[in-house]
């Protein structure tokens, strides 16, 4: 009973982003990320994005089975720290701060990696990478065309494309 209901929990943590992805609103459609011009909320949300990268990449580089999630992982750690301190200087430039630990939401993400190892570790990492970089290029994108001029804007429309390139590679991995 132990191991059917361990194999159920299992199954629902892997197939439950897949279902949710597939019946959210397609980035077009929602409205938060991609309608962001306040430099200060910017600045917060893609620095808790960004820390997310970093945090949720080093705990696959200990747990993940597959050499080229391993691989992907560290080209996110070497992008997402470069982005981060381009990011720090942008948002100092213009007067605000960017967020200094992880919200409730992928808090939660990162405890529930944490809880996995091997193939379900680089199944569940990956699923959150394509999650994560969805909402990512949405919002640098509507940033880098919307957003307020300034510092912050040229860095969105900056890193806009390493973001893309993330996301494809990404959606890639899962198979998608």
């Amino acid at each position: 009973m132990l191991i059917r209901a361990l194999l159920i929990t299992t199954a629902l943590i892997l197939i439950g982003p897949a279902i949710a992805q597939e019946n959210a609103p397609s980035p077009s459609e929602k409205a938060a990320p991609a309608e962001v011009t306040d430099p200060a909320q910017f600045a917060s949300i893609a620095s808790v994005s960004n820390m997310f990268e970093i945090e949720s990449s080093k705990l696959a580089q200990e747990k993940a089975s597959s050499d080229e999630v391993k691989a992907f992982a560290e080209q996110m750690i070497a992008d997402h720290t470069k982005a981060g301190e381009d990011m720090t200087r942008a948002a100092t430039e213009e007067g605000v701060a960017p967020a200094t630990e992880l919200d409730q939401q992928h808090q939660e993400i990162m405890d529930n990696l944490s809880s996995l190892s091997g193939e379900e570790f680089d199944t569940a990492y990956i699923q959150a990478q394509v999650q994560a970089h969805d909402e990512a290029v949405a919002l640098f994108d509507g940033y880098s065309s919307n957003g307020q001029d300034g510092a912050l804007k040229q860095f969105a429309a900056a890193t806009l494309p390493t973001l893309e390139e993330h996301q494809a590679h990404a959606h890639e991995l899962a198979g998608h």
